[in-house]
């Protein structure tokens, strides 16, 4: 298994190697007229380049072409992304830690983490399965991110955020929504939780029908208790989860709501990822979703 040392120690033909085997570059590749092409040294700082020797065909094509690393900032090297990533599953992506140990900008580092937190959402939603199910509780609940305030001369209304989470396995789901309503509300508990499992609320209008729907639903009075003293009710679980966020929220000087979606996304892939070597499974999941193609 790799850590940030191996990794910093591979050559630039190794690191391929490493990727390669992981199924992210390419193992072989032809140029336009059919002919096998080798993979050769860099030349001038470029990182190792896909070359066609045939008798005349000087067909040169990046090691990076047609996979996920094929991308717009091209002057971050390789060797640095791969680091990047690594810390990023270690989640100390910072940019005053990237600068120092990597040599980024504010901007690289800020572009490259969106990155990882787009795939990450992608993964998560590749994933996707309901929580809960019989003899399991759910905790669900919405949150206020965003109050209404102005920007620019216009009003920008309340961003919510609902999710759930399952006391006994850890899955969780977190979306952004427009409103609380009982119909966006329902209709999200419906997808993403099981029939059959006890679900706890607060006692938002919104829940009232949820024992017609096939759900145990316990709630508690959250203006007399945090837990009922009758069922033992409480949702102090996904409002942990909420205080998490919203630290590492603040911990950024805040959060851009059309960035909000990512953000949750990565705190879902991160929790699936509980038990695993999370940098293997990142790999994984960018092998899986875009293979070299």
């Amino acid at each position: 298994m790799v850590n940030f040392l191996t990794l910093g120690k591979m050559s630039e033909l190794e690191l391929v190697a490493y990727l390669q085997e992981k199924g992210l570059l390419h193992r072989e590749r032809r140029c336009a007229k059919g002919h096998a092409m080798k993979l050769t040294p860099g030349r001038s700082g470029r990182g190792p380049t896909w070359r066609c020797r045939a008798d005349g065909c000087c067909e040169e094509c990046s090691i990076r072409k047609g996979t996920w690393f094929d991308r717009p900032r091209k002057k971050t090297p390789l060797m640095t992304a791969v680091l990047f990533m690594y810390d990023w599953c270690r989640q100390v992506s910072s940019i005053k830690n990237c600068a120092r140990e990597l040599g980024m900008t504010k901007n690289a580092v800020v572009t490259w983490n969106h990155w990882l937190r787009q795939l990450a959402t992608e993964a998560a939603s590749a994933d996707a399965v309901q929580i809960g199910g019989e003899g399991l509780t759910v905790e669900v609940d919405e949150t206020l991110f965003s109050r209404r305030k102005y920007n620019v001369g216009r009003l920008l209304p309340q961003q919510w955020v609902f999710g759930g989470i399952c006391r006994e396995t850890g899955d969780l789901f977190a979306v952004p929504v427009p409103d609380r309503s009982r119909e966006t509300l329902l209709a999200l508990i419906l997808k993403h939780v099981r029939p059959g499992s006890t679900v706890m609320t607060d006692q938002w209008r919104a829940y009232s029908r949820l024992s017609a729907e096939g759900f145990t639903h316990l709630t508690v009075n959250h203006s007399v208790n945090f837990v009922d003293r009758v069922t033992g009710a409480h949702t102090q679980t996904i409002e942990s989860l909420w205080a998490q966020l919203k630290r590492s929220s603040k911990l950024r000087c805040g959060m851009r709501r059309s960035l909000l979606k990512w953000h949750l996304g990565e705190q879902v892939w991160r929790r699936r990822c509980r038990g695993q070597e999370t940098f293997e499974r990142l790999l994984n999941d960018i092998a899986t979703l875009y293979p070299p193609s």
